[in-house]
């Protein structure tokens, strides 16, 4: 008898054991299941957006280097037009607004006489002074250094 409650309790305890090990396994499944519905899922949107970036301009417009070149050089000189007809528009619109001002054009006039150089009293002052130094020197006047020697025309006075 005791032979036969020992077996049946093996016999319990080997069936409890399987048991447990076929619910492991079932609750391991169910998770593996979440698990795979959830990546599937990820999936699906990972390569809808996928087709997304392949369908975008940037990805086919650099697949070729000479594109990508032909592409820079024509935003440099669209950046180089747009610049110049900026500054042309910009200094446009700056004459055109302060060209009847009267408050610049005093200041511009002011500018103007302050800077303004008179020729004559330049000359004048550089005459006087070569006379100065001509006269410091006793030179005859020849500034070259050489001296001036006449000729018998008889036409000078």
């Amino acid at each position: 008898m005791q032979d036969k409650k020992t077996a049946e309790k093996d016999i319990v305890k080997e069936i409890s054991f399987v048991e447990k090990e076929l619910l492991l396994n079932s609750l391991t499944q169910q998770e593996l299941l979440k698990t795979t519905k959830g990546l599937n899922t990820t999936i699906k949107e990972l390569t809808k957006t996928l087709k997304n970036l392949e369908k975008h301009e940037y990805l086919t417009l650099h697949k070729n280097k000479w594109k990508l070149i032909g592409y820079n050089i024509f935003l440099g000189m669209l950046f180089a037009v747009g610049t110049v007809f900026g500054l042309v528009l910009l200094s446009w619109l700056t004459f055109n607004f302060f060209k009847d001002s009267s408050i610049l054009n005093q200041i511009i006039q002011n500018q103007l006489k302050m800077r303004q150089i008179d020729v004559g009293e330049i000359r004048e002052k550089i005459q006087n002074d070569l006379t100065k130094t001509i006269k410091e020197t006793g030179s005859s006047g020849n500034l070259s250094g050489t001296t001036s020697t006449k000729t018998g025309t008889g036409s000078e006075k």
